[in-house]
């Protein structure tokens, strides 16, 4: 009894199938280089901009209810409008920070975000230089925070955040060339970053690991080099797609999965909404979601892809 219950389970694994669904509109204008994060079974999207006869730029966030398929505006980023921002989430608060405002000025400055209370709280500032379009992620009750530009210079320094002490630490570099415009998330107990613009696009993908604090070239990212791509991690596995060529500007629509346990890539069905770059993601469960962006136009639409 017990091996048919198993082959039945891996037959139905096997005959699972991941696939795109549209869901509702975000509830804001449409925009790019925006910031997204997930807290229990609420996703999140703001902040951003678009490219108008003058640069507008937000500082709007908007929470995700799967369960209704609808957007609900939630209090404002306090530190201002900003594109191109980090956040990541522990124990159920998001940490959010860094970016450009409209005048430029890049900021280091972070804040804690309570979805119960709707209310932000200032915490201490980034240990490195202000910067925007960095990564960041969660593993194990700390955030990790690297790479983007620091005032025209690309970086590779990392750090980690300990909301128990409100405290940033610096930590090993990443192990790549200085970039911007990545792809960071994490997978169980190990950091990953990959793709981007290191003076021309990239595909290389890179695990850090918090508890000897070193870093390991993987497998690269397939297809071709890209930046401002998106990225996400459902079911033990990490999901990068979009973004652009850093030369030719096509704007790509193709997505590809990783095996950590394998270190190897598998293409997945191509992103259903127009091809772009800066589309923002979040996971919830085991569903991950994907939207905004830019083609040339700016877009406001959210997907899904989930298995089905």
């Amino acid at each position: 009894m017990l091996l048919s219950v198993i082959l039945v389970m891996a037959i139905q694994q096997l005959q699972a199938q991941l696939v795109w669904v549209e869901k509702s509109n975000f509830g804001g204008e449409a925009r790019h280089r925006s910031v997204g994060f997930s807290i229990g079974n609420r996703g999140y999207m703001g902040m951003g901009h678009y490219n108008s006869i003058v640069d507008i730029l937000f500082d709007d966030i908007w929470e995700y209810d799967p369960g209704t398929n609808t957007w609900t505006q939630k209090a404002n980023f306090p530190g201002g409008k900003r594109l191109q921002l980090v956040a990541f989430t522990i124990n159920g608060i998001a940490y959010v920070g860094t970016g450009r405002d409209p005048v430029f000025t890049e900021h280091k400055d972070f804040y804690a975000f309570n979805p119960i209370t709707n209310t932000w709280t200032e915490i201490a500032d980034f240990g490195g230089m202000a910067r925007h379009g960095a990564v960041g992620f969660a593993i194990n009750g700390k955030g990790y925070l690297g790479t983007g530009d620091a005032g025209g210079t690309y970086k590779k320094d990392f750090w980690e955040y300990d909301p128990v002490t409100d405290e940033w630490t610096a930590k090993a570099n990443f192990a790549g060339p200085a970039r911007i415009a990545s792809v960071g998330f994490a997978i169980g107990d190990k950091g990953y970053i990959g793709t981007g613009n290191a003076f021309g696009s990239t595909n290389d993908f890179y695990e850090y690991d918090p508890v000897t604090n070193t870093w390991a070239a993987k497998a690269d990212v397939p297809g071709p080099t890209r930046q401002e791509a998106t990225g996400f991690s459902i079911n033990g596995k990490g999901y990068i797609g979009t973004g652009d060529n850093y030369s030719s500007g096509d704007n790509y629509d193709d997505f590809w999965e990783y095996d950590p346990t394998l270190d190897v890539w598998d293409s997945v069905p191509e992103f259903p909404g127009i091809g772009r770059r800066y589309m923002t993601s979040f996971a919830i469960g085991n569903i991950g979601y994907c939207g905004l962006g830019t083609s040339g136009t700016n877009l406001r639409d959210l997907w899904e892809l989930k298995l089905q």
